[in-house]
């Protein structure tokens, strides 16, 4: 409440004084891209400069990052002057559109400045920054102690890591990315697990931490967090390689700071995710959803935005045509000819705007033909008014489609003849997921008490998932499924040695794959072979082959 109030008053002595410095330094940047003149260039800098020690004294850390990044640029002679221009523009309305929302919301959020930072940083050749960069965290506060597992990790590790890469291919094309996000979770639980006791334990807690906050929050799926589970990949490629003792290193560090940061944002205070901001004493000063909206504000109009811009637009061709009505009959005076001209220019302008810049061209194309009409012969006007009518049409057509996605009419034929093929698919997905949750808490139980009562409806289950793969043809599946009822009885059930926590661990990254790879099939016709591959890897782990 105290960081509310204290902006409200900074911002509101100065706003006056801010609003014009950002004005003068449109203005000059303006005034450069028509003369290429330095002499704007060096004004634009002082405004900016101006700007920055404002943001400085006010302490907006992310604006004077914006401002210093801005001018470093502008002195950067290694960029071509015309990517230098568009991307000071940029950065420019960034920076603006940031002020206004922080003088709207009262509320100074960093974060939201890293895209535009790095943007600008990636044009002078820098590294970029990370979503964390403002945060602060200790990464060696004391942790709570945890049990040592039973089990030995290490020969799993490049298993786990094709899990995990796996589910990260998903999440980096946005293909089924619910299915990643559960295949990178169950590699992390192992790892987690596996690795309690080690100097990689805090990482891997706060990983796991951070996955669950992003699928239970639903995070925004931004770059910059697509890349961060792309980096955990490469550390643990480094771990498997080189050993624990990677997670000493300065990118380890900067890693799990960026992973304690995702946590931060989740408003969940309970769970896995309180007691790591119980350890870390993470203290959060906003949420994802808060930081939903305020993205929103800095990119522009949303859908109501559009459906209210459709209505104008609606309004604005009706006034238009009645214009041309009374051009058609003569009887349109000059001051409602200079409006009628003035109103196509604007809506030509608006489409552009909006990036609607073939519509914005074909209506500033018919601009021609309305002020040739006071001297085009009655049948010249006749062919002129009909080519107005047909631009005006063509926009109000598609001004009903903005900011709108309807769905095709392929796919609609598609659901509609569906059929019960479908409601049969249904009830066999259904049959095979109830069928792996079943085995998967018998075998979980098991590990748990070595109680064999508890795998005694295990192979009925299986066995309806075996026949329901066999009836989607998916072969190779119900092939895997039978080497499971195999292991099960030969290893385990019919086996007086003690269970090998270890080796069932295995086996329910079978299961796991098979779930995974079956929800995948039943949502889309994305190809899941990747996962199934890890199915057939797992089992032949336990010594049981499928081709």
């Amino acid at each position: 409440m105290n960081q509310v109030s204290n902006i409200s008053v900074s911002i509101g002595l100065v706003r006056k004084e801010l609003e014009t410095t950002l004005q003068k330094a449109e203005n000059y940047l303006s005034q450069f891209s028509e003369s290429a003149d330095a002499a704007h260039l060096k004004l634009f800098a002082d405004e900016i400069n101006l700007a920055r020690g404002t943001f400085k004294l006010l302490e907006l850390s992310g604006a004077d990052a914006l401002a210093t990044e801005i001018l470093s640029l502008i002195g950067d002679g290694a960029v071509k002057q015309a990517i230098k221009l568009d991307v000071l523009g940029h950065a420019l309305i960034g920076l603006t559109q940031y002020i206004n929302v922080l003088m709207e919301q009262e509320v100074d959020h960093p974060i939201l400045l890293v895209p535009a930072i790095n943007m600008v940083r990636k044009v002078g050749g820098h590294r970029p920054i990370t979503e964390s960069h403002f945060f602060k965290v200790n990464l060696r506060p004391k942790l709570p102690a945890v049990e040592k597992p039973n089990f030995n990790v290490k020969p799993h590790l490049p298993r786990l890591r094709l899990m995990f890469q796996a589910g990260l291919l998903r999440v980096l094309k946005d293909q089924n990315p619910i299915v990643g996000f559960k295949l990178i979770q169950r590699s992390l639980v192992l790892l987690e697990r596996g690795l309690r006791g080690t100097m990689a334990w805090p990482f891997w807690w706060s990983c796991l931490a951070a996955l669950q906050a992003m699928a239970d929050d639903e995070y925004e799926l931004t770059l910059a967090r697509r890349m961060l589970f792309a980096r955990v990949d490469i550390l643990m490629r480094s771990m498997i390689k080189n050993g624990v003792k990677v997670f000493t290193s300065q990118a380890a560090n900067e890693l799990h700071k960026d992973l304690l940061h995702i946590i931060s944002l989740s408003p969940q205070q309970g769970g896995l995710i309180g007691d790591i901001k119980l350890a870390y004493a993470i203290r959060s000063s906003v949420t994802e959803d808060q930081l939903k909206i305020e993205r929103k504000l800095l990119s522009g109009p949303d859908i109501g935005s559009f459906d209210t811009l459709a209505k104008a637009f609606k309004e604005e061709v009706q006034n238009v045509k009645e214009a041309l009505d009374l051009a058609e009959r003569g009887s349109l005076s000059d001051n409602d000819f200079d409006e009628l001209k003035a109103r196509l220019q604007r809506m030509a302008n608006v489409l552009k705007v909006i990036n609607q810049d073939a519509l914005g061209q074909r209506i500033e194309g018919q601009l021609n033909n309305v002020i040739a009409l006071v001297s085009l012969s009655t049948e010249e006007k006749v062919i002129a008014l009909a080519g107005i009518a047909d631009a005006l049409l063509e926009v109000e057509l598609a001004s009903e489609k903005f900011g709108r996605q309807t769905r095709g009419s392929h796919e609609q034929q598609q659901i509609i003849g569906a059929g019960h093929y479908f409601e049969a698919r249904i009830v066999l997905f259904d049959e095979i997921h109830s069928g792996l949750a079943i085995s998967k808490r018998a075998v979980a139980s098991f590990v748990e008490s070595s109680d064999k009562l508890h795998l005694a409806n295990i192979g009925q289950a299986l066995a309806g998932v075996k026949g329901a793969l066999i009836f989607l043809n998916e072969t190779q599946c119900a092939e895997i499924i039978a080497m499971s009822i195999r292991y099960l009885n030969e290893r385990v059930l019919n086996s007086d040695a003690p269970a090998d926590e270890a080796r069932l661990e295995v086996l329910a990254d079978v299961l796991t794959s098979i779930e995974y790879y079956i929800e995948t099939v039943s949502q889309s016709d994305v190809s899941a072979k990747d996962i199934l591959s890890l199915a057939v890897k797992s089992i032949a782990q336990l010594g049981y082959k499928v081709t």
